[in-house]
């Protein structure tokens, strides 16, 4: 179990670095084909494309992002996982007014499925629980 636990936190580390690098292609092992994902504000999407253009849209804007994950749990059991983690996001697009920075707190909530290829995220909800900064950063008005 702790094999698979640490193996899925590698898929969430993968993510956030796919995300702040800008290589949605990596999604492609991170995710399954059919990615349910609930992003809150920036959208809901069904599929692997959609989620691709999801995080475009919310992070090409940007000069910089770089996003921190922590506290990772998972519970695992016939292929299945229910798991998640905190995160920290700073983001910055340089002369916006009223300030460059934002950030955001938040968790990740996933539902895995053991795959040939591995542990995949099927389904994944963002649920933000602060933020600080100018919030036209990243929602401009």
């Amino acid at each position: 179990v702790f094999i698979w636990q640490q193996q899925i936190r590698g898929l969430q580390d993968a993510y956030s670095m796919a995300m702040d690098h800008g290589s949605y292609e990596y999604f492609d092992e991170i995710f399954t084909e059919d990615i349910q994902a609930d992003y809150g504000v920036a959208g809901t999407g069904s599929g692997l494309e959609s989620l691709k253009g999801i995080c475009r849209d919310a992070l090409e804007p940007l000069d910089s992002v770089q996003h921190m994950n922590g506290n990772h749990w998972a519970r695992i059991g016939d292929g299945r996982a229910e798991a998640g983690c905190y995160f920290r996001v700073h983001m910055t697009r340089e002369g916006t007014s009223g300030g460059d920075h934002y950030e955001m707190g938040g968790k990740y909530t996933d539902q895995l499925i053991h795959t040939d290829g591995g542990w995949r995220i099927a389904k994944r909800k963002i649920d933000i629980i602060w933020s600080s900064g100018n919030s036209d950063v990243r929602f401009p008005s």
